[in-house]
Parts: structure tokens; C-alpha cells; sequence
């Protein structure tokens, strides 16, 4: 009898006898999982970060502002405003128009996919300033889509009333752009609009800012515009370095810095026959930049640029929504070595995204959460809380009792030097990911008795057809739940909501209790037979799984040669309650001898997080294939 184990600690061939098999070669479909430091794990769950921004609107970008003296500050836009976290409430504090944009009513964003882009560029004084635009602000009264915050109002960057040093090139009055970057010392605007014409190949560029205010100039020494040799629009920028790579339909270009004061940049174009879709979907690491493209996912080092979607060659084309494509969004997980695309699927009734691709650059693994989120950011802005400020008006409805505090303990009181991973969503929330396991966690404060129990919630996220578990409910006891036993929403407010459970005959609600939606694991193994290629089937007699205890359960599924239904369904891995090991072997009888076999692995929870550390496949060679 062969071994054949799926483990995090050691791949190849063992003299011991036991073949490993790399976690990143060992599963075709991966679903609220990732394997981190090799260990297959259902994922974290998401957290409000702070009550519901003012506007309720679509969140169309999050930026952490850097301010000349090393100090951050942390911005949202969403499809009208701009707002400035509060770090003593806790809370987005909407930013007021001022200056010659005193009567502008907001950016009035109408297109899903028309996101905002941003970056700290402090003026010639070096006093503190951060300028924004997007393809689809609404222009105000002077015809431009291009402001910055200046740490009071937001104002317009080409009036000379709010921003007296800036200066146009000669006939070429600068409206709007789809993103605007530092680099080389001064301020680009990519895919810039020029007196009311798109310029789809071009990047514009400022004079180096000095005490002249050369940074705000596009008229003088230094300053001017680069256009790529081609009629393909731009989709997509990402600083890399010492080069700024440019993203376009079925090319890419590489923009390099000179020592010509006269001509600073140097552009040329990278060998390729693959583009870019989504405008906002590059990230950039490891020397390379990653971005999504109908034909696949690509890598550019600016030399050259590959796919680098191998495992997963046709998910842009089969799971992205081919008419929405440009929603897709990129972002970036360091905690988890994580790269993240928002997307929205194929063949679904949801009008925006909700699904979120994940690459594990450090396992190269690639799996789906199910989540609805249209951009990411970063920061280590948060509340720096003392046990005595934990209540429920801290901007965590979490923190309104006790027993529900999803706060990890070790980090009370480091809320605002702990590196976290945001993202907001089409309500005008603001999550943190990877916070804790409960998703979409508010507390209840009434619920009715009738054929369709109605909650009372606080301000949430929760939609139609979510699966929720409901918990500490004092007095209506008997509408607790767990896993065993879910209940689909299907209604949904974001104060209330409505459960598939008839509570006429329940005790009366009293106080407490909190609902949750479940996180809905799943991983499926490459279909398994090590003797395939020698002809034979294999055999095997049972599997063995090494789970940590702390996890809760997990149901497991084995397929025969790819069948439509499993001759194994739902057999329960339970750990003992009674053992005090981290970690335990389960055993699961298999007794089956089949062309290749498959095995799915799945856990519905908002408790616990499973973590599977090995998986053991005991086989040996069957009979001869049939074909």
C-alpha cells in the first residue's frame, strides 16, 4: 500500500515511503479558502471598520494620505464625496467643497466601473495636499474633474483662485483624468482629457515641484506629455520602482525615467500579444505587475509580459462578466501574501461585484471568496482603544456587548499601528478583511413572531438569499441556530431582515443576541490516480486527515471518475472534545477502486476557522484501465 500525503511542511518523495504532494498542485477548485504557509484553511471572515459613510453610496476608492512630516491619513471616496476617517470617533467625517467649489453639489458618478484615483502631492510650501480625479466626476462650473484636499476643504487643482500656481500647456486646458500618479518627482495624469478630448495614449506631466511651484505647472521646463505609439486605449498604470508600466488593450508600455531635464521620461513597449481589460485591476509586486485581461491574467516585468494564470488558463474568459469586465478591481494583502481582483461573475443576477479572486503569491495557490466589494486600500489608521473604551459607540457594533467583542484581544489597544487590508462595497460600508471569522456580524435588537421572523438589526450589509446564523438571542431562545441548521435571508433592509423561519410559536425576544453570515468553505483535490500513467486504476482503502482541533468540524465528499453525484457524501470529520492536542488524525474509510477519485471538502461555520495541516491518501494499484 502506497502513501500519498497533501501536506504544508515538506513536498517530493520521502525515503520513508510517503509521497507528497505540493498544496498548490493538489486542488482544482478552492472556494472561502486559501492555503497559507501551506496549510488549507477556510478564510478569515471581514469586520466593519466603521459605521456607514453619510452618502450610502457605491465606495469608488480608498487611499491612505501621507503627509510631508511621515503621518497618514485615511480617505474614501464614494459616488459623491470625499471623507476623512476620524480616528478619535471612529468615524468617516464627510469633507466640505470650499473655495471656488463652494456651491458644487458632488461628483454625481453614475457608471459602476468609473473609479476615483488619488495620490499625496504636497504644493511648494511642502503644506499637506491630496489630488484626485476620475473619468467620471462630474465636472463643476469651470469645466474640470480634477480636486484636491487641502486638509480643510475640497477645492478645484486648475483654478488659480484655489491653486494659484498651477499653469496649462498653451490651448490645452486639463479636465479630468482616469488616474493621476507620482513619479519622477512630479505629478502625471494618465489618459488625461484636454480641452474636452479624451487623450487615450497619452500621460501628461508636470515640472519637478520646487519653490516655484513647478509641481503644478505643465508649461514649463521639464513639463509636457508622452504618448504611446499606438491607437489601443490605455486600461491600467502601476508605478514599479524606477519605471511606471502602462497597461493597454493588447500591449504594454514600459515609461522610464531620463537625465534629460528636457525630456525626463523615455517610453517603449513591451514585446506582447496579451492586454489588459480592467482599467483599475493592476497591482504591483515582485518586480512585476499583475493585471486582468479577457484573455487571462498577466504579468509584465517591463520587458516582457506573460500570463501567469496557468492553473486557472480560462477563468477571465469563462467566470468574469464579459459586459461588466472593467468593474474588476485589484488590491493587495500583505498579512496573507495575498493578491485580491473583485469581480462580478458570469451568469449571475447581481448588478456589481460578488465574487473576489485570490492569488497566494507565496504558495501559488488561487482560490474565490464569496464577497461583495467594489475597491481596496490599506492603512494603519484605527481606533486606539483602553479597555474602558469598548462600548458600542466606538464605530464597532461588535463592542456593544461582551460576549459578541470580535476584537482580538492581543490587539486592544494597537488599533492604529496594526497594517490591515480595507475595502467598501455598493452600501457605502467599509470593511476590514481577514479581521476575524464572522462575516457581515451585527447585533439584534428586536425580533418579531411571525411566519417570517423579522430581525431588527443594526446598520448592515446583509442581502437577499445570504445564509445566517443567529446566536446569544435572550427570551426567543429557541431561534438560535448553528451550522447545522442555517437560515437563508430573504428579505433584506440595511436595519433589517428577514429569515426562512416560522417563530409564531417562539418565546418572546427579550434582549441580545447577534447574526452573522456563514462562511461557506469548500475544496475539491485534482482528480487522484498516481498509477494513471503506468494504465492502472487505483485503489484506496482510506484517507486520513490531520485536523486542528479548535476548527470544528468538516463533511467530505469522494467522486468516481468525475460522476455527477458522490458515492460518499457528508461524512463527518469531527475532532474529539476530549483531546488535548492541537491537532488530531481522523481516519475516513474509502474501499473504493475507480479510474481517479476526488474528494470535497466542506464546512459551513461562523465560529471557527478550519485549518487542515495533512490529508493522507492510503492507495495502490487496480485493475487495468479501460481506456
Amino acid at each position: 500500500m502506497d502513501v500519498y500525503e497533501i501536506t504544508g511542511n515538506v513536498t517530493g518523495i520521502s525515503r520513508t515511503g510517503v509521497n507528497f504532494l505540493e498544496p498548490a498542485d493538489s486542488y482544482q477548485n478552492l472556494e472561502d479558502g486559501y492555503v497559507y504557509r501551506q496549510v488549507l484553511q477556510s478564510r478569515l471572515g471581514l469586520a466593519y471598520f466603521a459605521p456607514r459613510l453619510a452618502g450610502q453610496t457605491r465606495v469608488m476608492g480608498i487611499f491612505e494620505h501621507i503627509l510631508p512630516d511621515g503621518s497618514k491619513q485615511l480617505l474614501v471616496a464614494d459616488t459623491n464625496f470625499l471623507y476623512i476617517y476620524n480616528t478619535g470617533t471612529g468615524i468617516f467625517d464627510q469633507i466640505a467643497y470650499g473655495g471656488s467649489m463652494a456651491a458644487y453639489a458632488g461628483f454625481n458618478i453614475i457608471d459602476k466601473n468609473w473609479y476615483i484615483s488619488g495620490t499625496s502631492y504636497p504644493d511648494k510650501n511642502n503644506n499637506p495636499r491630496f489630488v484626485f480625479t476620475g473619468f467620471g466626476i462630474t465636472a463643476n462650473a469651470a469645466g474640470s474633474s480634477v480636486f484636491f484636499y487641502d486638509g480643510t476643504n475640497v477645492k478645484d487643482y486648475t483654478a488659480i483662485a484655489d491653486n494659484p500656481d498651477y499653469a496649462a500647456q498653451i490651448s490645452r486646458k486639463l479636465n479630468k483624468a482616469i488616474w493621476v500618479s507620482i513619479f519622477g518627482e512630479r505629478l502625471n495624469f494618465i489618459a488625461p482629457t484636454i480641452e474636452n478630448i479624451e487623450q487615450n495614449q497619452q500621460l501628461l506631466f508636470s515640472g519637478i515641484k520646487n519653490s516655484a511651484g513647478n509641481g503644478d505647472k505643465f508649461n514649463v521646463a521639464g513639463s509636457g506629455y508622452i504618448e504611446a505609439d499606438t491607437y489601443e486605449y490605455l486600461t491600467g498604470f502601476t508605478v514599479l520602482g524606477q519605471v511606471m508600466s502602462l497597461n493597454f488593450n493588447r500591449s504594454a508600455y514600459t515609461v522610464e525615467k531620463t537625465r534629460d531635464v528636457f525630456n525626463p521620461y523615455f517610453i517603449r513597449r513591451t514585446p506582447t500579444v496579451l492586454g489588459t481589460d480592467a482599467k483599475f485591476s493592476a497591482i504591483g509586486y515582485d518586480d512585476k505587475v499583475r493585471s486582468v485581461g479577457k484573455t487571462g491574467i498577466v504579468a509584465t516585468d517591463g520587458r516582457q509580459q506573460l500570463r501567469c494564470d496557468d492553473k486557472i488558463n480560462t477563468f477571465t474568459r469563462d467566470q468574469i462578466d464579459q459586459l461588466e469586465f472593467d468593474l474588476t478591481y485589484g488590491g493587495f494583502d500583505r498579512f496573507n501574501n495575498q493578491l485580491m481582483w473583485s469581480y462580478k461573475e458570469s451568469e449571475t443576477d447581481s448588478d456589481t461585484q460578488n465574487k473576489v479572486l485570490i492569488f497566494n503569491y507565496e504558495e501559488l495557490s488561487w482560490s474565490i471568496y464569496n464577497l461583495r466589494l467594489s475597491v481596496f486600500g490599506q492603512c494603519d489608521i484605527g481606533l486606539n482603544l483602553n479597555w474602558e473604551d469598548i462600548d458600542g459607540a466606538s464605530g464597532n457594533e461588535s463592542w456593544a456587548q461582551w460576549q459578541t467583542t470580535e476584537e482580538l484581544w492581543g490587539q486592544i489597544g494597537l488599533g492604529d499601528q496594526v497594517q490591515k487590508t480595507l475595502a467598501g462595497d455598493d452600501l457605502g460600508f467599509i470593511y476590514e478583511i481577514n479581521k476575524d471569522f464572522d462575516d457581515y456580524f451585527t447585533n439584534i435588537s428586536a425580533i418579531t413572531q411571525a411566519s417570517s421572523a423579522v430581525l431588527t438589526i443594526s446598520s448592515s450589509a446583509f442581502q437577499i438569499g445570504d445564509e445566517v446564523i443567529i446566536e446569544d438571542v435572550e427570551g426567543m431562545t429557541q431561534i438560535n441556530n448553528d451550522s447545522s441548521n442555517v437560515y437563508t435571508v430573504t428579505a433584506a433592509s440595511s436595519t433589517s431582515i428577514t429569515v426562512n423561519q416560522d417563530s409564531t410559536l417562539f418565546d418572546v425576544y427579550t434582549t441580545g443576541g447577534s447574526v452573522s453570515k456563514v462562511i461557506n468553505f469548500r475544496a475539491e483535490t485534482i482528480p487522484f490516480n498516481p498509477y494513471r500513467s503506468e494504465g492502472y486504476m487505483c485503489y484506496v482503502s482510506h484517507v486520513e486527515f490531520l485536523l486542528d482541533t479548535s476548527g470544528g468540524h468538516l463533511y467530505v465528499d469522494v467522486i468516481a471518475d468525475d460522476e455527477d453525484f458522490p458515492f460518499k457524501q457528508n461524512v463527518l470529520l469531527q475532532p474529539s472534545n476530549t483531546t488535548t492536542k492541537s491537532s488530531e488524525w481522523i481516519t475516513m474509510t474509502v474501499d473504493q477502486e475507480a479510474n481517479f477519485l476526488t474528494f470535497v471538502m466542506k464546512q459551513k461555520s461562523v465560529s471557527s476557522q478550519m485549518k487542515l495541516y495533512s490529508m493522507r491518501i492510503h492507495t495502490k494499484r487496480g485493475a487495468l484501465t479501460s481506456g
